[in-house]
């Protein structure tokens, strides 16, 4: 069989990046230290690093900046003004936790996907022994490109009616169910089969251990659109399908290493 190949940072995966065997772009995500975290493709052209994610340790509130590590190097400064910054990934800090949003380097600072964890209260961690976490993400159908001066029709981020971006506009749309009339997309954790006194899911193979960081998220339909899981005690596989694209998925990545 055709080994895929690794797809662009920011578009949708197409029938070439996907693994034949399990139907998703495969991705290995590797901590490197406890603010540095790298995403590369398990692909047949890929280099080893494809994105970078530098967790800002001044910021009051969870802060990510991603980089593209195939124009800058693994090794390159990982600063803001630098030419491979690529957006960042914020909790919202007048929200309880758990809220997030990845944006992109525009200059309207575009939503490009946002996060919302429902974290177990600690008396039900207690009586339940950790449950899994449940986490819902809504993303838009079609990619929002980060480069193009005027791909508009490719453009589907949420914006105000004056054209700037509106806050907290995704999450509001996930909320409120109107995600349906704004082409997005709404996933949420798939539930795990309790066996044998642990929550199981079914990854086809891609994750080998045990861990409360391990999920899947579905659609509507009850299709799998992204899973993510241990392999080890610094690397996990991180696989995804459209309309998720790189980038959005190791957003969804990066929240789980938060908590």
């Amino acid at each position: 069989a055709l080994k895929p190949i690794a797809p662009s940072l920011f578009g949708l995966p197409t029938k070439s990046n996907y693994d034949p065997v399990t139907g998703f772009v495969h991705c290995r995500v590797s901590r490197y230290s406890k603010h540095r975290y790298y995403l590369s493709f398990q692909a047949e052209d890929s280099e080893s690093v494809s994105i970078i994610a530098n967790k800002l340790k001044s910021s009051r509130t969870s802060n990510y900046h991603l980089f593209d590590a195939l124009r800058g190097g693994v090794n390159a400064k990982l600063s803001k003004k630098a030419g491979h910054y690529i957006g960042k990934l914020r909790r919202d800090k007048d929200q309880p936790v758990g809220y997030y949003t990845l944006y992109n380097s525009s200059r309207e600072k575009e939503q490009v996907a946002a996060y919302v964890y429902d974290i177990p209260a600690l008396m039900q961690q207690v009586t339940e022994g950790q449950p899994p976490r449940k986490m819902q993400a809504v993303i838009p159908k079609h990619a929002p490109s980060n480069e193009g001066k005027d791909g508009k029709s490719s453009r589907d981020v949420v914006k105000a009616s004056n054209g700037a971006p509106q806050n907290n506009r995704l999450l509001e749309h996930l909320h409120n169910g109107t995600w349906k009339h704004h082409k997005l997309v709404a996933v949420q954790t798939r539930d795990p089969k309790y066996h044998e006194g642990q929550y199981r899911l079914n990854f086809c193979g891609r994750v080998l251990t045990p861990s409360v960081k391990n999920m899947q998220l579905e659609n509507e339909q009850g299709e799998c659109l992204l899973q993510f899981g241990r392999v080890n005690d610094e690397t996990f596989h991180l696989d995804f399908k459209a309309p998720f694209t790189a980038f959005s998925a190791f957003g969804a990545a990066l929240c789980q290493f938060d908590l």
